[in-house]
């Protein structure tokens, strides 16, 4: 049995709403922090899901994309999907850029990293109101060349240096005393 597409037609506020995700990007790529903000609404709320962190309002937010673009001076943001449905979008996204600035309290790596993300967006009269979006951290981080691939941590070597790596942790730390201990009273 073939499975039929089914879409309703937009309504005006998804046709803003979408045109205000892709009229964004102008401003995005060209670093021009006070265009993005232009988008947002004065009480917007950002959750940035990967760093656990939240931004609330314009001065906030500004501050984080200062941060983001002096780390990643050559970015390019891109929207791969999005989905409109009353005054909530749904986005796939990613932002390239070479990693000259501090990120994630990483300094400069010099090396090109992509942050694939999705976002869900709540909108109030055409400006972005709420933002969580989530990305990976640990790829970002293993592109920044501070963690292997899992694929590295699979073979006999990356399992040993693991293995090593939390029993050390389990000497060393409050956190590792405390699951040994846990292990421990088990038996």
């Amino acid at each position: 049995m073939a499975t039929e597409t089914v879409t309703n037609p937009l309504t005006e506020t998804e046709e803003r709403n979408l045109a205000a995700v892709s009229n964004v990007l102008e401003f995005w790529n060209t670093h021009d922090v006070e265009g993005i903000l232009e988008f947002y609404d004065e009480e917007i709320v950002w959750k940035n899901m990967g760093l656990e962190e939240a931004y609330e309002g314009k001065q906030a937010v500004r501050e984080f994309l200062t941060r983001l673009m002096t780390a990643l001076p050559d970015l390019v943001f891109t929207v791969d999907h999005k989905i409109a449905r009353g005054d909530n979008v749904s986005e796939q996204w990613s932002i390239r850029g070479t990693h000259l600035g501090t990120f994630m309290g990483v300094p400069p790596t010099g090396r090109q990293i992509v942050i694939e993300a999705l976002s869900m967006v709540t909108m109030r009269d055409g400006k972005f109101l709420r933002d969580e979006f989530y990305w990976d951290t640990r790829k970002v981080m293993n592109q920044m060349g501070l963690m292997p691939s899992l694929a590295a941590t699979q073979s006999a070597v990356g399992k040993g240096v693991l293995w090593f790596t939390v029993k050390t942790s389990n000497v060393l730390t409050p956190s590792g005393r405390r699951a040994r201990g846990a292990r421990r009273a088990r038996r």
